[in-house]
């Protein structure tokens, strides 16, 4: 564990300024213009310095590309600061880029290949399926790929077909076709870009299984069923909801099918972000995963309903220091705890935006155990966040069906109106 050493963040978000500890840490960060300039004040002020980086962060490959320039700023912040001890990365698109500077520093945490693997939806599948893990059938793309190719896996995937790029995140850029006369036609008209993927589209629910692993062993899992999912938040602008599985036995089995994921990636000390289906044949089926805490709802409904801050065990576990959770791993096993889950309202409107109406906020059934609404006259940025929201809410409540109910009240009666700023 570091005590009072010197860490570094590859990119940083306010929002997990809680999770670090800057009194017992020298921290410095290497970040992208744009993240850093966001960065309040008194968040700012506490790294010991900051090196920014020219990129655009919005591509989420971006830090990778860069990871040469990381390295050299980081072997900087090292004669400035002494050799780091830890290198923090949270998010998507810089859990890689800070894999390969733990390896070109000597420092211990998850490795590049592991980070790759969590990264990239063609790797990860490839790896699970020779382990045996059941994943959907699926064909690397890109704009060269070969017609007999396309059309092989056409053949091979009667139904609908899922095309998204190979590591993205949030449902973005991600497309779904009605079958392989579509995805043929759209090779044709060079719609597939570099690094994207075709997999068949699997009917059956989707869940999300946030957790922590330490040391190889799953410290905490928490199961969740997308009653709406990022796709249709994203691309369809319906409200995004998420309700904790109370079936036990179901959590049992998908506890199980996590611990061999994280095993045969290698995933030993992080916190992940897994995605499955179930499918109505009671079968479960790897979506895919990331090693950081999921994003929308997942770090605040954690917060909220169980205690367990999902952020500063992604922190604990990239600096090596121990996990704060205690208690059984599996959810379910804790006694007490409510059903919950959480839901996110789209905003329509993707420019800077002033808000002129809530309606609503009465009407907020008592089961709403947090919120975050906006007011009359504030101004929202819809292109400045990826979950571009109109309000965001934790439910908790008996069950998984009063939990879906409620939130669905809330989706029917709550809404802003806005202008433009």
């Amino acid at each position: 564990m570091t005590t009072g050493g010197h860490v570094i963040c590859v990119g940083f978000h306010a929002a997990e300024a809680h999770a670090v500890d800057f009194d017992l840490h020298t921290v410095t960060a290497v970040m992208s213009r744009g993240s850093a300039a966001r960065l309040p004040a008194e968040v700012a002020g506490r790294f010991a310095r900051i090196a920014p980086l020219d990129l655009d962060s919005r591509d989420l490959d971006a830090y990778d590309r860069a990871s040469g320039r990381i390295c050299e700023l980081a072997r900087e912040l090292a004669g400035e600061f002494g050799p780091p001890a830890g290198v923090i990365g949270l998010y998507e698109h810089t859990t890689l880029p800070a894999a390969r500077l733990r390896e070109h520093l000597g420092v211990g945490g998850t490795s590049p290949r592991t980070a790759r693997l969590c990264r990239d939806k063609v790797g990860m599948k490839r790896v699970l399926a020779q382990a045996g893990v059941r994943v959907p059938r699926f064909l690397p793309l890109g704009p060269d790929t070969p017609r007999e190719d396309l059309a092989r896996f056409a053949r091979q995937v009667p139904g609908r077909i899922v095309v998204k790029p190979r590591s993205q995140a949030a449902s973005l850029g991600v497309r779904i076709l009605e079958g392989g006369g579509e995805l043929l036609a759209l090779a044709e008209a060079g719609g597939i870009g570099e690094r994207y993927e075709a997999e068949e589209f699997v009917e059956g629910s989707v869940f999300h299984l946030d957790g922590v692993v330490r040391d190889g062993v799953v410290r905490w899992l928490c199961p969740s069923r997308y009653v709406t999912t990022a796709f249709a938040f994203q691309h369809e602008r319906k409200p995004m909801i998420s309700v904790v599985l109370d079936d036990r036995a179901l959590a049992t089995r998908m506890f199980a099918f996590a611990e061999t994921v994280l095993r045969t990636l290698g995933l030993t000390d992080s916190v992940f972000h897994l995605e499955l289906f179930h499918t109505p044949d009671d079968e479960i089926v790897f979506l895919e995963i990331g090693n950081r805490f999921g994003g929308a709802g997942v770090p605040v409904h954690h917060r909220t309903s169980y205690g367990v801050d999902l952020p500063r065990e992604a922190v604990l576990a990239c600096t090596g220091g121990p996990s704060e959770l205690a208690g059984p791993a599996e959810m379910h096993r804790h006694s007490g705890l409510p059903a919950s889950g959480w839901m996110f309202v789209p905003l329509d409107e993707a420019r800077r935006c002033r808000v002129v109406e809530v309606r609503g906020l009465g009407d907020l059934p008592g089961s709403v155990a947090w919120s975050a609404v906006p007011a009359v006259g504030d101004v929202l940025d819809g292109s400045s966040d990826v979950w571009n929201t109109a309000g965001r809410f934790v439910v908790l409540g008996e069950s998984a069906a009063a939990v879906e109910n409620d939130m669905k009240k809330i989706a029917a009666t709550y809404s802003v109106s806005v202008t433009g700023d």
